[in-house]
């Protein structure tokens, strides 16, 4: 019904703003995690989820404090807060491109911590303005709750889907823009304010200022690839493209000379320069050449002077699997070494686009190489769903040397480098067929240790009985290769090692029966580290060695898949202690992730504890403040808890991340909201009933996919895509409604019972949520995805607990 309030709306055009609203802010938040993805690195994702769950946080906090004053003016206060958000949205992106935050620099640079700070207050506006627009809503509608959260959460689901769409078509840019646009039209919805002149000037200021932000372009760090490459004297962008997991610009400069590695021992002189090259920059960072190519292999001898280029003297006429072939230098330099055959498989879409369109003349159309098979898919999900096997599998070195170097990948989740994706590897290759591991080598050495433990256990998982007899390692200055032969090393692969070592200088780590004194011969460290690295991991005290070495050495799981993490917490207020000179030696991803860690529990106890000054009057003689955050607060960390264990989950099985993100999310928000529309209509005397059958089936569910998902999703993993994430909708469904029960039926109850604390509660759940999102991944790296599932199912039966002492849980 209409009210006689010309500020008043309909319920149907409230429930469509919200819808919109809770769209926006979903892709403003996936779009806004791809744009410091090209800033900054990978690690500012979670940054970005802090920072909308801190706006959302937030605004329970302030309504809490102003609700007195709102009484009678919610309607107008939403409008506001719409038009507000359509501004917030596209203006915040754009100033936030303008505020110098370095990543690298936040240990010699104390300002950059205020910076990190002023980035998360600014970004935060645009999700604090939405959620003011559904916590407003439920004051509005305070006897339909739960259709209003689970518009809400329907909303959301639907713009965690969309922005798959839109990445395939428009710049990750764009999507704050877009988003301001839905806010725009939300607060169109309600209907002309005042008779249609209230229209007026806020969108005098709302159709600029979308304008503004579609032409700010993406500020890129001074500290990465691009950046670099644009400084060289003759640099020219020639192409971009753009897919859902990356943006690539194409760089020419006659002085760009990538290279897989050292070239040691090459002759220039005789056998000529390197090939013309394009540089490709994924999301400004690492860069894959794309070489100049017209047929003729023998301008590739240089890539025979790399430690990458022992494979091809361990295995005659191979059939080979690169994984990443990027611009396509490893499957040139695999043909140039008598490859019979060569299957490329890329992860990313937009360089087959590239290598098909705009580069095809200056790649030589290798893609179309008879002898070559370029393949679009994940890695390692190809390997596990064909049943072809191959006489070499090389992985190329991850990222580039100096991301390597600089830390930065260490938040990056890779279930390429995991004891069972090695397991696996060795699963395809032919019997005497070879696995060739490639790796940035690094001072102090870490990065080449761990991936020979990985290694080492690896052939332990796959079962052969002396893995020691199967495995060589080589390094040069900069890159090494770790090879794992299927049979055991004979006397003629081990002389083909020791002779490529001696041709090209490069230093043997380890093969079998190799003498200690080949160690550490032409590139010398102060001691053999690799060769006792080693040595200890096969023959001496592994898990010894594992806890006492300087550097976080132990493999990479697939409950705990983060390869690049090196970093002992312990260590880190000693480095920090040394000032610039340990700038080298600092995960930056790892400090960030604290850092933005740190900041929400600030930032939560302040947004809590704040409104209770404000509402000592209005709860007067209202029992449960405190049952009120217990119950709230584990539900918000328990929610981020487990959406982010089983985004990992199926992060495995899907291959391509933000298939798994947005598979998942949409997953647990649409169905989380069927959950929330079934919850408020439940009377108040089943509630609690409700809850605890929620959580029950949330227990159960969870420790059934921990056990069952695994080998199903082995089973499936031959499956398309578009069977795949229909049975991945279907396998969450369950859970994500039983996780859609709790909140608005606690809700629902404040609403009857304790109004006043409404927004607080709200307040609660999101600062958790804020703490929820970073330290889920703290826990993970430390002790697993399981690890979380379980903190996330001990949280939700402390809040079912807690339920009985809510204010109105019993009315």
């Amino acid at each position: 019904m209409e009210s006689s309030n010309p500020h008043e709306f309909s319920t149907r055009a409230l429930y469509a703003a919200v819808g919109l609203l809770s769209a926006a802010g979903l892709i403003c938040q996936i779009g806004l995690m791809r744009v410091f993805s090209i800033a900054q690195w990978h690690h500012a994702a979670y940054m970005i989820i802090s920072i909308a769950l801190l706006g959302f946080g937030a605004s329970g906090t302030v309504l809490s404090i102003v609700r007195p004053r709102l009484a009678g003016r919610e309607a107008g206060a939403f409008r506001w807060c719409a038009a507000g958000a359509a501004i917030a949205f596209a203006a915040s992106y754009a100033i936030s491109q303008r505020v110098p935050f370095e990543t690298i620099e936040l240990l010699n640079q104390p300002r950059q911590f205020w910076l990190l700070l002023a980035l998360y207050l600014l970004l935060a506006v645009p999700f604090f303005l939405v959620a003011c627009c559904i916590t407003i809503a439920f004051l509005l509608r305070p006897e339909a709750i739960g259709r209003v959260y689970g518009v809400n959460m329907a909303g959301s689901g639907a713009g965690a889907l969309g922005c798959v769409a839109l990445l395939y078509v428009l710049p990750p840019a764009s999507l704050p823009v877009i988003a301001g646009g839905l806010a725009a039209i939300a607060w169109m919805l309600l209907g002309p304010p005042r008779g249609g002149r209230g229209w007026i000037l806020p969108l005098a200021i709302i159709a600029p200022v979308l304008v503004w932000g579609a032409l700010t372009p993406v500020r890129v760090s001074q500290y990465k690839g691009l950046a670099y490459a644009l400084q060289l004297p003759d640099a020219r962008i020639e192409t971009r493209a753009r897919s859902p997991l990356s943006e690539i610009t194409a760089v020419s400069s006659a002085y760009l000379r990538e290279t897989p590695g050292q070239l040691s021992n090459y002759p220039m002189s005789e056998l000529g320069d390197l090939p013309p090259q394009i540089g490709l920059y994924f999301d400004a960072g690492p860069v894959s050449p794309v070489h100049r190519f017209d047929g003729d292999l023998d301008p590739f001898a240089y890539l025979d002077y790399v430690t990458g280029a022992l494979p091809y003297r361990l295995v005659t006429r191979p059939r080979c699997l690169i994984v990443g072939p990027g611009g396509g230098g490893e499957v040139l330099g695999a043909l140039a070494a008598g490859a019979a055959h060569v299957t490329a498989v890329e992860t990313d879409p937009a360089v087959r686009d590239l290598l098909r369109g705009p580069l095809r003349d200056f790649s030589g159309a290798w893609i179309e190489h008879p002898d070559v098979t370029f393949v679009v898919a994940e890695g390692r999900g190809h390997l596990e769903a064909t049943r072809d096997r191959f006489d070499l599998i090389v992985l190329p070195a991850a990222g580039s040397a100096a991301s390597a170097a600089g830390g930065v990948l260490a938040l990056n989740e890779t279930y390429l480098y995991t004891t069972e994706a090695l397991a696996g590897y060795l699963d395809r290759l032919t019997p005497g067929g070879v696995l060739a591991l490639n790796v940035w080598i690094q001072t102090p050495p870490r990065q080449g240790i761990k991936l020979f433990a990985t290694a080492v256990e690896a052939c332990e998982r796959a079962g052969f009985v002396d893995p020691d007899r199967h495995l060589a390692f080589v390094r040069s200055w900069n890159t090494g290769t770790i090879m794992i032969s299927r049979e055991p090393m004979g006397a003629e692969r081990l002389a083909a090692v020791e002779q490529f070592c001696a041709d090209r200088f490069f230093d043997p780590c380890y093969y079998p029966g190799m003498p200690p004194e080949a160690a550490n011969r032409y590139t010398q460290l102060d001691e053999p580290y690799y060769y006792n690295a080693a040595q200890a991991i096969l023959h001496g005290e592994r898990e010894a060695f594992y806890r006492d070495y300087a550097y976080y050495v132990r493999p990479a799981t697939d409950d705990r898949p983060y390869f690049f993490r090196f970093l002992r917490p312990a260590r880190l207020a000693e480095l920090m202690a040394q000032g610039p000179e340990a700038v080298p030696f600092v995960e930056w991803g790892y400090l960030a992730l604290v850092a933005t860690t740190l900041q929400s529990v600030l930032a939560g106890v302040v947004l809590i504890l704040l409104p209770l000054l404000f509402l000592r009057r209005q709860t007067e003689g209202v029992a449960g403040r405190w049952a009120v955050f217990a119950y709230f607060a584990s539900l918000g960390l328990a929610y981020m808890f487990l959406e982010i264990a089983f985004i990992q989950v199926f992060m495995r099985f899907l291959s391509y991340p933000i298939y798994a993100v947005s598979t998942v999310l949409s997953a647990f928000l649409v169905c989380s909201g069927a959950g929330s529309l079934w919850a408020g209509s439940l009377p108040p005397e089943r509630r609690a009933q409700a809850v605890w059958c929620a959580v029950a089936l949330i227990a159960a569910l969870s420790v059934a996919y921990l056990i069952a998902l695994p080998p199903l999703f082995h089973a499936a993993a031959g499956w398309p895509d578009v069977a795949k994430i229909p049975l991945c909708l279907i396998l969450l469904a369950p859970l994500a409604a039983a996780m859609g029960v709790p909140f608005p039926a606690g809700l629902q109850g404040l609403a009857t019972r304790a109004p006043a604390l409404l927004p607080w509660a709200w307040a609660t759940n999101g600062c958790l949520s804020v703490t929820g999102a970073t330290l889920a991944t703290l826990v993970a790296i430390h002790t697993g995805f399981r690890s979380v599932v379980v903190l996330a199912l001990l949280l939700y039966l402390a809040a079912a607990a807690s339920l009985r002492m809510l204010p109105g849980a019993r009315a």
